[in-house]
């Protein structure tokens, strides 16, 4: 589609639709290094992004967005060498607003699961591990088939004292529409206080200087796939689509007992968002970088 048909597509949209696995495995019990939380909340500012391609457009128009996230554990059964079964409920809220159009319009899209991991050794330096995330990604004035979405991951996992690596498949939103991506990444471990993950689609490194603290540098892919209604209209929806990456810095702490809290600031970067409507219309925003602040507070039981 052309330039100018893609920023009249946009235009329209913005001005008429109500617009719109990160998890490491556990950490050894003899690390500092925290294991990832059984429970959290997490709230993530950003910055005002500036539309870049929308060319002859003045003042361009701009989009903030803001993250709320709930993580809620429901239970584990089973053991490691049998088969552990965990299960988990994930609400997130990914709010958009749009600025200098004829009217600021802000879309709220939600992505709402139910998480079933099933964890079993392979041997003693190594394990298996299954999920699915079955359910709802929607701006949910109404709720229909194409609302429903399905997360998955299938993963070989094995670690030796200081070396270790992931292979698997995921099938994921999180570089826009669903797709499957390899998961591979190499890890490294020095001490009690040193971790580190290389690879594809996340990278970490942690420090831990004692149990209780926990500092860090990441990078990872935050898009997402949502189905999203025109205007309320249950006959007229969009796909609504986020492509991004985070580069971020951290620092978390415990404050008593299983609560933990933290905070988070970085730039995500090479942005996007496209809009692809029941007519076969589709319209790209490309987006500056925007700075964020992540607060999180987060349960971990060792």
């Amino acid at each position: 589609m052309k330039t100018h048909s893609l920023s009249a597509l946009v235009l329209i949209a913005v001005g008429h639709i109500a617009i719109a696995n990160e998890n490491e495995n556990d950490a050894d019990t003899n690390s500092y290094i925290p294991k990832p939380p059984a429970g959290a909340f997490v709230v993530t500012y950003f910055d005002s992004a500036a539309i870049t391609n929308l060319n002859g457009v003045e003042p361009a128009p701009e989009a903030t967005q803001v993250d709320t996230y709930l993580k809620v554990p429901l239970g584990v059964s089973g053991d490691l060498t049998q088969g552990l079964w965990v299960y988990q409920f994930t609400f997130r809220e990914r709010e958009f607003r749009f600025d200098n159009t004829p009217s600021s319009t802000k879309q709220r899209l939600y992505d709402i699961a139910f998480p079933l991991s099933y964890i079993v050794e392979h041997d003693k330096n190594s394990r298996w591990v299954f999920n699915l995330s079955p359910g709802v990604k929607s701006s949910l004035e109404y709720f229909g088939s194409d609302d429903l979405a399905m997360n998955a991951v299938a993963q070989y996992s094995s670690k030796g004292q200081y070396h270790g690596y992931n292979l698997g498949l995921v099938y994921t939103h999180r570089f826009g529409e669903g797709k499957f991506v390899p998961l591979m990444n190499y890890r490294y471990r020095s001490g009690k206080t040193v971790s580190m993950v290389v690879g594809f689609p996340f990278s970490r490194l942690s420090y831990a200087p004692s149990f209780g603290q926990h500092y860090f540098a990441k990078l990872t892919p935050e898009g997402g796939s949502w189905h999203v209604y025109n205007k309320g209209n249950k006959k007229q929806s969009y796909q609504f689509e986020q492509q991004g990456f985070r580069l971020g810095l951290g620092a978390e702490y415990q404050l008593t007992g299983p609560l933990w809290l933290g905070a988070e600031a970085g730039v995500q970067f090479k942005q996007q968002l496209t809009l692809d409507n029941d007519q076969g219309q589709s319209g790209t925003l490309e987006l500056e970088d925007s700075n964020y602040l992540q607060l999180t507070a987060k349960l971990r039981f060792r």
